[in-house]
């Protein structure tokens, strides 16, 4: 059975003081509209009217759906919040002069709620591949000890080894106290030398465009990225899985991140990570935010031109896999 909700509001304008607010309201009917501010769980009502000031409008909402919460803490006389539906939802908007008495309603039909739009990435899923794995393989650098905010290079390494291996018991601090033990920001050849320590298969490749990492996902592969974090963008809203959770505001903040697969969705590619900048961050159901967080490929393309141009790709493959590029012939870059 379906539930219906129905919320009345007044929207409060200022109303002019003067002799002739008869006459700017008369014989003018109310205007309203709806803007979809990121077609997932917000909408906007706004009033068009070319006289906002003076238009004492009043709205109802009515929302119809099997399945609708609403968060009553986010409510407001021009927005309504939808955290949660199951199917289509028809929202209509009732929109009343108060003065004239007259009234014009608009209804729009919000698509299904699916993972996409739930995680922030967009309407239409149309391809993707995650290399995932069904064990744990994602570290914290958070809880890595004493250079935990420089340990991003450690932390990913580990990461990568754990996903060729899963009964590796190595740990950041473990890679920490193998390069650089008194600290300091890790380098790209340090990630290459840890992984060629354990035997783990990896080449290095020229970034000439972010899509060759999907090439390499395509193959079974996964990634780490040195790059200037600062290119990628912030997240929008705390419950979405998209962009950066945290701050780097500033240029040159070098990091290192693991890709792991990607999405394609609404003609656009959001690449698949751990990050390991977490520092015990995490969604309402516990979730870390550096777990299958999603950056977007013109992002990561921008944020390792200006940084490190290279991947270093890791693979399970024990023979015939590329040889790469010569890293005794490039400039390395570090992360923190």
């Amino acid at each position: 059975m379906k539930k219906n909700v129905f919320l009345l509001f007044a929207f409060l304008a200022i109303v002019a003081c003067s002799d002739d607010v008869d006459e700017v309201t008369e014989n003018k009917p109310p205007q309203a509209d709806f803007e979809i501010i990121d077609g997932i769980d917000e909408m906007k009502f706004v009033n068009t009217s070319t006289d906002p000031e003076n238009d004492p409008l009043i709205f109802q909402w009515s929302v119809e759906s099997d399945l609708v919460f609403l968060s009553e803490e986010n409510l407001s006389s021009s927005s309504i919040f939808l955290t949660d539906f199951s199917l289509d939802v028809e929202v209509t908007l009732t929109v009343r002069d108060a003065l004239l008495m007259d009234s014009v309603t608009k209804i729009i039909i919000l698509p299904k709620l699916n993972e996409t739009r739930r995680i922030g990435l967009g309407a239409e899923l149309s391809g993707g591949k995650s290399n995932n794995v069904d064990y744990d393989w994602y570290f914290d650098q958070g809880n890595s000890g004493t250079y935990s905010y420089v340990n991003c290079g450690p932390s990913s390494v580990t990461m990568a080894i754990k996903w060729t291996d899963e009964s590796f018991t190595g740990t950041p601090e473990d890679a920490r106290s193998t390069f650089r033990p008194n600290g300091g920001w890790w380098y790209t050849d340090d990630i290459t030398a840890y992984l060629n320590q354990y035997n783990v298969s990896n080449y290095t490749i020229l970034l000439s465009d972010i899509d060759v990492v999907k090439e390499e996902i395509d193959k079974g592969n996964i990634a780490i990225l040195c790059l200037d974090m600062y290119y990628v963008s912030p997240q929008e809203k705390k419950h979405w899985h998209v962009d950066k959770f945290y701050s780097a505001n500033t240029k040159e903040w070098g990091h290192f991140i693991v890709v792991k697969g990607y999405k394609l969705v609404d003609n656009k590619i959001f690449y698949e990570v751990y990050d390991p900048y977490n520092f015990d961050k995490t969604y309402s159901d516990g979730q870390a935010k550096g777990v299958d967080r999603y950056y977007r490929g013109h992002d990561l393309n921008e944020a390792t031109n200006k940084w490190w141009d290279y991947a270093i790709v890791v693979t399970r493959a024990k023979s015939n896999f590329p040889k790469g590029i010569d890293t005794g012939k490039i400039i390395h870059k570090s992360g923190r």
